[in-house]
């Protein structure tokens, strides 16, 4: 008997995953499998499938039997070995629950469930994350947010969450500071605020504003951009990438680390957030990490100061950490 990790993945992979998870792709320790759509020829029945399947459709009303449209011939198990098929809070936007339950039947597979986020934020994912955990087909839950680990009972992930991706890094410094993020309840008027506050203070800002759950921000100024969708993950590396300082600005309620402190470890930049908890952390640095809770509280001069930063990263982050933290509770 042998253990077989499986990595469950959309398809096509979405853009997110395949790169902030390359280190499992690449990986012979890790499969990835996906649940396809059934290819359907039939015009009425190829209807039928696209609403029964429609997201829209399925925020108002939960329909039954969604599995019958799915192919999971990708998926093959065997009675001997043991299968970890690891699940990401961003497949729920992709699959219906019943898809999960339906690979749970089998007797020989662990389900471990990803949490990305904070429950109960008010963002589609953490609304999502809200519901879906509570489902009892889960093995085992891992947060990156150590409150909610012990809130809920989670297994705690730590920082093994990012594979740095391979971009060109000796790069022009083009801002003193970047900032990207969605248009998120109770802070679109913060996120122009800020953007305005450092630039009356002579900071060289660059900010990027996604539009997502159907809100809107009508605000124009040099170096604010408000985007349409998400931009793919190689082009933000490339804007942090190009920056002095990086902007993290968490909502309320969200207490795990986004993937701009991975980023500024790893590119060797300095972190600007409103995240205390960041001075948990392993990479923790006083002198390249300040925590804001105020804009009063932003040292003007420490974000356009220029200064060599090393954090000594040495792959610590990489996901391929979660097969080991999967092997330490099975051996409990």
């Amino acid at each position: 008997m042998k253990k077989q990790y499986i990595l469950m993945c959309s398809n096509p992979a979405n853009d997110f995953v395949s790169n902030i998870f390359s280190d499992l792709f690449k990986s012979n320790k890790i499969k990835c499998c996906s649940v396809n759509k059934k290819k359907i020829k039939n015009i009425f029945l190829k209807a039928i499938q696209r609403v029964h399947l429609s997201y829209k459709i399925s925020k108002v009303i939960k329909l039954p039997l969604k599995k019958i449209w799915y192919d999971f011939s990708e998926f093959e198990f065997n009675d001997i070995d043991e299968y970890y098929i690891i699940v990401t809070t961003n497949l729920f936007f992709d699959y219906d629950i019943s898809i999960f339950k339906e690979l749970s039947k089998h007797k020989n597979v662990k389900l471990v469930l990803i949490l990305w986020d904070t429950v109960g934020v008010d963002t589609p994912v953490g609304r999502k994350i809200a519901e879906i955990y509570k489902y009892k087909i889960w093995n085992y839950i891992f947060s990156y947010d150590i409150n909610d680990a012990k809130k809920h009972n989670f297994h705690y992930l730590n920082e093994h969450y990012y594979s740095k991706p391979q971009i060109e890094e000796n790069v022009p410094i083009t801002s003193d500071a970047y900032f990207i993020g969605g248009l998120k309840p109770g802070r679109v008027n913060e996120n122009v605020e800020l953007f305005e506050y450092l630039k009356k203070n002579g900071i060289n800002a660059k900010f990027d504003i996604v539009k997502n759950d159907g809100r809107t921000l009508d605000y124009s100024a040099e170096g604010f951009r408000v985007l349409n969708k998400r931009q793919p993950y190689l082009n933000i590396a490339q804007e942090v990438q190009s920056t002095n300082c990086i902007i993290e600005f968490l909502q309320k309620g969200q207490h795990a680390q986004s993937l701009r402190y991975f980023e500024a470890v790893c590119f060797n930049k300095k972190l600007l957030t409103n995240n205390e908890n960041v001075k948990n952390l392993k990479y923790y640095n006083e002198k390249y990490m300040k925590v804001f809770s105020n804009f009063e509280d932003i040292d003007i001069e420490w974000v356009k100061t220029k200064e060599q930063i090393n954090y000594g990263y040495n792959g610590e982050f990489s996901p391929l950490y979660i097969i080991d933290e999967i092997e330490k509770l099975e051996k409990k």
